[in-house]
């Protein structure tokens, strides 16, 4: 320690972190890169869900705890506060490196607001920031030479685990080589965390974890960016629930100012992978399907804590919270003719989890039925082995993947005389619901999927689909849901176009039509609103300014509610301010063509992260 560089246990010292921690202004980000369009993060779980909480403690910039702090580190650990010792950091100083990916700019300004707030505090506080190229960036992150950095997460379903885990037990706490018996406290409450299903009771326990993980300051939630999403005035209906990939159409529909009433069209970027809800991981596909197939339970309008039922008209589970038992919809006819039954249900979630593979979700799946850490179907084969290596796989003994695939039969067992689905959880998990409510937990006919290419549900053929690229995917193209909307067709690069399916079991669509367009210039999009040939675009952060001035009316997130507020007029626009101050609030309205979704917090966040044992 003579002020050039840090000790590898340099972050080991929890009051070398919370000095980090109180050094670091959010409100920069909130203002200087999100323009007033974030809130301060103060805990990793996300509005709405068990845990979080807007008066749970956080750090907040204040340059005379951060001085504090470092006074009572003792980094040589010699007994002596550095503050009283001469030989410790207040006295000598440090000089460390904070990383980030290359093109990266908002990572690379948390650094810059560390690096001066730090020589702020203390002129001998050095921080060089440095950026590095994706691929060597997370090579040096991989093996521990990394003593600060941030770590991004979008979640995988909207619940509060899918937030502490990957943070403490996972794979962020993993980089940050946390000490175990840190990492067993953080478990334990992990562990009794996921395995309740009341939500109150899953709240109290999350909040020790909130307690436990500032005490200790193992990260630094940096902010959430907030909604900024635009729609004509013209389009009614539409549920903006943050877990959603993009919308479900259904509830939209157009008033007669619309020159298309009949059709609901977005123009937006990217396109769909895979049209197969055991492997789709992404928003593009996950919009397709979340308007073609259905799931057992699916989220209730805006709501992203509650369900309600949608292919299972009901659900009971056991005392113990591990035994599900769901009763199944009758008269729901798929896309090509084929009546749902409760076989297709279990068919459907037994596939996937033997399909199984990384670049799939299924591991959210997997856990809940096969045990924690059980991510994937090899585990129960080979201990992972042969993960995501289908010819490794099928070289196992033949007895072997017959027991795995009977194993994963056994958790879901089919009653097609009781109309029922029965499911056995390996422990109790709190959010099951969660996890079956998005694409992943979609029903397919399991005799369209046979007749398609697919598997033949026997465990004797199971490995033979195993880890598939979406490119041999037989439904990487096609679909038969049961939703309210069919696949008319899908040209890639260009447009998918949804119809309305007449056979549908619920409430029908409320427009005919709904055309998907992908144009990745913003200048095109921008184009096709200004003249009312498109309903809904997507805007990225920097071109809000020109699109701002055509806004007539504004919804407000609320936070008490969790929902928006009803639109209220707009009378003009300053883009020179931050946030909601650009608009000026007014009684009358005016001829302004859009409605502008303001102020949620999004789905995904970074933490500033600490390196407890630098290789």
């Amino acid at each position: 320690l003579d002020g050039n560089g840090v000790p590898p246990t340099f972050f080991d010292d929890v009051h070398v972190r919370r000095g980090f921690a109180y050094a670091f202004d959010a409100s920069i980000v909130v203002d200087e890169v999100y323009m007033g369009e974030a809130v301060q993060s103060k805990v990793l779980s996300l509005p709405g869900m068990p845990g979080y909480d807007p008066d749970a403690p956080f750090y907040s910039f204040d340059p005379e705890k951060a001085a504090e702090e470092f006074k009572l580190a003792d980094v040589d650990k010699d007994g002596i506060p550095a503050g009283e010792d001469p030989d410790d950091i207040w006295e000598m100083g440090f000089r460390l490196q904070m990383l980030y990916n290359s093109g990266n700019t908002t990572r690379q300004i948390y650094a810059e607001i560390l690096q001066a707030n730090l020589a702020e505090i203390n002129e001998k506080f050095v921080v060089e920031v440095l950026g590095l190229p994706w691929p060597a960036y997370l090579t040096a992150q991989r093996a521990y030479k990394i003593p600060i950095m941030t770590g991004g997460w979008l979640e995988d379903i909207h619940d509060a685990h899918n937030w502490y885990q990957p943070y403490t037990t996972g794979t962020y706490g993993a980089r940050q080589q946390l000490p175990e018996d840190l990492k067993a406290q953080f478990k334990v409450l992990l562990d009794e965390g996921v395995s309740l299903v009341d939500p109150e009771a899953r709240h109290e326990v999350y909040q020790e974890f909130n307690q436990l993980y500032f005490d200790e300051s193992v990260g630094v939630p940096v902010v959430l960016a907030t909604s900024h999403g635009y729609e004509q005035k013209w389009v009614e209906g539409r549920v903006l629930n943050p877990i959603f990939s993009a919308d479900v159409y259904k509830t939209i529909y157009e008033t007669e100012e619309s020159p298309d009433p009949g059709t609901i069209t977005v123009a937006s970027i990217g396109d769909p992978l895979v049209l197969d809800p055991a492997a789709c991981y992404d928003t593009a596909s996950g919009e397709v399907l979340q308007n073609v197939y259905e799931t057992l339970v699916f989220y209730d309008g805006i709501r992203t804590d509650q369900f309600v039922p949608q292919l299972a008209e009901s659900w009971e589970v056991s005392d113990d919270g591990t035994v599900w038992t769901f009763n199944i919809r009758e008269g729901v006819t798929f896309h090509e003719g084929g009546d749902l039954t409760p076989s297709d249900v279990a068919y459907s979630f037994q596939r996937g989890l033997l399909q199984g593979g990384y670049s799939t979700p299924q591991w959210l799946l997997a856990e809940p039925f096969l045990g924690v850490g059980v991510d994937d179907i090899t585990g129960i084969v080979d201990d992972f082995a042969s993960a995501d290596d289908r010819e490794s796989l099928m070289a196992n003994d033949p007895q072997v993947l017959i027991d795995a695939c009977e194993t994963v039969k056994s958790k879901i067992v089919a009653d097609d005389e009781a109309g029922t689905v029965t499911m056995t959880l390996a422990q109790p998990w709190g959010p099951f619901l969660a996890t079956i409510a998005n694409n992943w937990g979609a029903v397919m006919d399991m005799e369209w999927v046979v007749e398609n290419g697919g598997w033949d549900g026997t465990c004797e053929t199971w490995q033979n689909y195993y880890s598939m690229a979406d490119a041999d995917n037989p439904f990487r193209a096609i679909t038969n849901g049961t939703g309210a909307y069919e696949l008319d067709h899908w040209t890639p690069d260009q447009e998918v176009i949804l119809t309305a399916f007449e056979g549908y079991w619920g409430e029908p669509a409320l427009t005919e039509r709904v055309a998907l367009l992908n144009i990745s210039e913003f200048g095109t999009r921008f184009a096709m609103l200004q003249a009312g040939d498109a309903d809904i675009i997507y805007v990225p952060a920097e071109n809000r300014a020109a699109v701002d001035p055509m806004v007539g009316e504004i919804a407000i997130y609320n936070p008490e509610t969790n929902a928006y507020d009803d639109p209220v007029p707009v009378c003009s626009i300053d883009t020179t301010r931050l946030g909601i101050d650009r608009f000026e609030i007014c009684d009358e309205p005016n001829d302004q063509p859009l409605t502008l979704y303001f102020g949620r917090p999004g789905l995904s966040q970074d933490v500033i992260l600490f390196n407890f044992n630098i290789q």
